[in-house]
């Protein structure tokens, strides 16, 4: 069972996703880069602070061993194995049966096909946050289960993967536990409570030593920098470069109405569900993510430009921690758990039999179900072939990007350093030399993030200043003097009037400075 959800998961992610995925070029050459640093040196992005510094430290090995696409395609086999473990053992805690958990997974891919809220997503390329996402899961499980010390390792390993889910996790884990103790008030006594205590003190402590891998780096990365630094860069991060994740008033109409539908409906499935330990706080958890996600749109309710909010610095200052991830990534699956509690409920729990038809006999209903479930899988693979390359890209075009990527690798010395088109997210993925700026590979630090933005900004200055009279020698001299950029790869840069491109397809031309 759990090979077929890993799988499934497996199956949507290539043909939605095929390698290198979205954030794969990203995160993968970082990784290679933190083995070996002489690889794409003085790539700007790649020698900026490592904010998944144990992701790099375990997965980049990987890349000394394999190349870029096997390491992605490995990674993503063993991420979606976990995460098809701690799948298997939340769904199997919350929904018996034993197809259950394989049904849920498929509801959950037909969601997530559909669309999101603030862009986070769980089944894509392999990073980080897909390995913690299968710790939470599994320290979901265990929470549900009251077995403490393994929830605390769990919580710790998914701080270590990706702090930023762990923690948020960790919030609405306390939370949770809150309303419980809220809920059994009537029951708690001077013995009650340390018991309760003497349960927590180990499991705290396991939570605390495995999370420190990934916290202490992290914790360290935020202190990093001035204030005037850190205030420019929350700006930068919120309302610029991660907008589309962190600024509410960046999120679609589609998307609050999609998540409102599926919050009122999940409410309403859970209404008459049993008041077990295990039901109430893997709700109230889900719950706790809901109003994370409410205090983020709270945060970035107001006017724009977001400098006439008032109190914008702090606001900002906290939308930069996702607020809204937990809620975007679990609604689905909470929702896909408690509609398959409901089809189990009314099709194979005893219910009076004077209710059904005479012919709709147990083995036609599990039929029905199967070919239901199967339909909507199969569906869901097939808008996942259908949909549009990531990459934007016609077929033709991406063919000339691959190819003047690979003669840059073969042809170019391994010290060049590129200016490349502005949006091009893959090119060190296959050119394997270091770029001067590119705007997916923002660094997550204040003073690199602040540099980032310094460096896009005398780009396009650059770039208007000698435009109408064509970049001449002057201009390209300027442009070397100020940034030791030494070759260029442009689509629609130019004309270059001085110099004539060493290599040029269709779409692409690579020129080097004199």
């Amino acid at each position: 069972m759990i090979l077929l959800i890993g799988g499934s998961f497996a199956a949507d992610s290539f043909l939605r996703f095929p390698v290198p995925g979205t954030n794969e070029p990203h995160y993968l050459t970082k990784a290679r880069h933190y083995w070996n640093p002489q690889w794409c040196a003085d790539d700007f992005f790649l020698e900026s602070s490592n904010a998944h510094l144990f992701f790099y430290q375990t997965i980049g090995a990987v890349t000394q061993v394999l190349s870029l696409p096997l390491t992605a395609v490995l990674g993503r086999l063993s991420a979606f194995l976990l995460l098809a473990i701690g799948w298997y053992r939340l769904t199997g805690v919350l929904c018996p049966g034993y197809w259950s958990p394989l049904l849920a997974a498929w509801f959950y891919l037909a969601l997530a096909a559909i669309g999101n809220f603030s862009g986070e997503w769980i089944i894509g390329g392999i990073e980080a946050k897909v390995f913690a996402y299968g710790f939470l899961f599994l320290a979901l499980a265990n929470a549900c289960d009251q077995n403490w010390n393994r929830a605390g390792i769990y919580t710790g390993l998914t701080i270590t993967w990706h702090p930023v889910v762990g923690v948020w996790a960790l919030a609405c884990g306390l939370f949770a536990l809150a309303c419980m103790g809220f809920f059994n008030r009537k029951n708690l006594d001077r013995r009650t409570l340390l018991h309760s205590v003497k349960a927590a003190i180990p499991a705290l402590g396991c939570l605390i030593l495995c999370s420190l891998p990934g916290l202490v780096p992290s914790l360290a990365l935020l202190v990093q920098g001035n204030p005037k630094d850190s205030f420019a860069a929350n700006y930068i991060q919120v309302f610029y470069r991660l907008k589309h994740h962190l600024d509410p008033m960046d999120f679609d109409l589609f998307s609050y109405l999609m998540y409102a539908v599926l919050l009122i409906a999940w409410l309403l499935l859970t209404r008459k569900q049993s008041p077990s330990f295990t039901s109430r706080f893997f709700q109230c958890f889900i719950i706790g993510s809901v109003g994370l996600a409410c205090i983020g749109i709270l945060l970035g309710a107001g006017p724009r430009p977001a400098s006439e909010m008032p109190y914008y610095a702090f606001r900002m200052s906290l939308l930069k921690f996702y607020p809204f991830r937990l809620f975007d990534a679990l609604l689905p699956l909470a929702f896909s758990i408690a509609l398959l509690r409901l089809i189990q409920h009314h099709l194979f729990e005893n219910t009076a039999e004077k209710t059904r038809p005479a012919w709709l006999s147990l083995s036609l209903r599990k039929m029905i179900l199967a070919v239901l479930c199967l339909g909507i899988f199969t569906g869901t693979l097939y808008s996942a072939w259908q949909q549009p390359p990531i990459h934007k890209m016609s077929s033709a075009q991406r063919a000339d990007w691959i190819d003047a990527c690979e003669w840059i690798r073969k042809h170019t010395p391994e010290e060049a350093l590129f200016l490349t088109p502005a949006h091009e997210s893959d090119f060190k993925w296959y050119a394997q030399r270091p770029e001067y700026v590119t705007f997916k590979d923002c660094p997550q630090d204040a003073s690199g993030i602040v540099e980032w933005n310094r460096r896009l900004k005398y780009l396009r200055k650059w770039g208007q200043e000698y435009y109408n009279a064509g970049f001449d020698d002057r201009a390209l001299q300027a442009l070397h003097q100020q940034t030791g950029i030494t070759h260029l790869l442009v689509k629609r840069l130019g004309p270059f009037t001085t110099i004539d491109p060493i290599y040029q397809n269709r779409t692409y031309k690579v020129y080097q400075l004199p």
